[in-house]
């Protein structure tokens, strides 16, 4: 465990060893999240430097992100600084290298991996870290976000599924990777912000080979990284690409990363459109489901985890009613009970025009 330079870039870090001070006195004990009133007890005890989880290296200040989404994360996360602190570190990181990519420069990706571990592995140890990602507003770094958030939602779905913990981190890290063939897409197709046109989109989906090509050329990686790049937009009744595969020939890795990918598309900012509240992206997928696109076995877990994570959550109805999640219903989990501010109940699974527009 390295040491780093004592500095408020390590509140939320969690101390790694007891801290004493001169007079043998103990100031910290290990386990400790560190809290600015903690930094200014080391400053003033002559401490400059100590032993944090995770870090391996000097933390430098983030200066490749927009302050304004750096202080989204911050409050996104306020109940778990650490949580906050790793987000901006792995979003900061996998940014650099991917720009650095663009440049010329080879792909990183082990070094991808090493960055995006600590955060993955953070997730996965506290089950609701992921209900903030999708409060983040703007465009500000979406395809970095984009990247990041269907890996944790990947592995979360992977870990809803019971599968066994490193089968859930290589899930995870498949999708980080899942659109990494867009970096031969050019920026102008890209970034369009309006609707692609025939010639565009042929283009566009290409990224499933070119990812597939790229991966491919590591041979240590495991081989569901490369199949998660080539496979990820198939649809389990053929309708997808680029193969038009069905359900028994695509790799249940592939569908876990295909709905996370679904998803946080929908729940996210892009160029071309505003993000829907994660209700209307899980009623997407609810659907898709019925529509013979996605799996049921994994849709399912997933949707009611979501509904799960916001009772007692404020919404807003599509008839201008606000009210509170009370609980939901196991054979609709979209259509929970809101007790409105007036005080009145409405069962929406009785309520069939009410829909929830938005989360607070």
């Amino acid at each position: 465990m390295g040491l780093v330079s004592t500095s408020y870039e390590l509140i939320g870090r969690i101390l790694y060893t007891d801290i004493y001070n001169e007079q043998g006195t103990l100031l910290l004990s290990a386990g400790k999240m560190l809290t600015a009133k903690d930094i200014d007890s080391l400053l003033i005890n002559n401490i400059f430097e100590i032993a944090v989880k995770g870090a391996t290296h000097e933390i430098k200040p983030i200066d490749n992100i927009a302050p304004e989404l750096l202080h989204q994360i911050d409050e996104a996360w306020n109940y778990d600084p650490e949580m906050a602190v790793i987000y901006k570190e792995t979003l900061s990181g996998i940014k650099d290298l991917l720009d650095r990519t663009k440049e010329g420069e080879q792909v990183n990706i082990q070094e991808m991996v090493t960055q995006f571990s600590p955060l993955i592995k953070h997730a996965l140890e506290h089950r609701y870290v992921f209900h903030p990602l999708h409060t983040l507003k703007g465009k500000d770094e979406y395809t970095y976000r984009h990247s990041i958030n269907v890996g944790l939602l990947s592995a979360l779905i992977a870990r809803l599924l019971g599968l066994p913990d490193e089968v859930c981190v290589e899930v995870g890290e498949a999708g980080l990777f899942h659109d990494i063939g867009k970096l031969e897409i050019p920026d102008g197709i890209l970034n369009k912000p309006s609707r692609l046109e025939e010639e565009e989109r042929k283009i566009m989906r290409k990224h499933t080979q070119y990812g597939y090509t790229l991966l491919r050329k590591f041979p240590n990686l495991p081989k569901s990284f490369a199949d998660v790049a080539l496979l990820h937009h198939e649809c389990l009744n053929g309708t997808g690409y680029p193969f038009g595969l069905r359900h028994e020939n695509i790799p249940l890795s592939v569908q876990i990363v295909s709905v996370a990918d679904k998803f946080d598309a929908l729940a996210s900012d892009r160029v071309y459109r505003e993000k829907v509240s994660p209700f209307e992206a899980a009623t997407a997928l609810w659907n898709a489901q019925f529509a013979g696109l996605m799996n049921p076995a994994i849709v399912t877990p997933f949707v009611t985890y979501i509904i799960e994570s916001y009772i007692g959550s404020k919404v807003r109805l599509s008839n201008g009613q606000k009210g509170v999640i009370v609980r939901y219903n196991h054979q609709e989990p979209l259509r929970p009970l809101i007790r409105t501010d007036e005080g009145l109940f409405t069962k929406l699974e009785v309520e069939r025009d009410i829909q929830i527009v938005e989360v607070f």
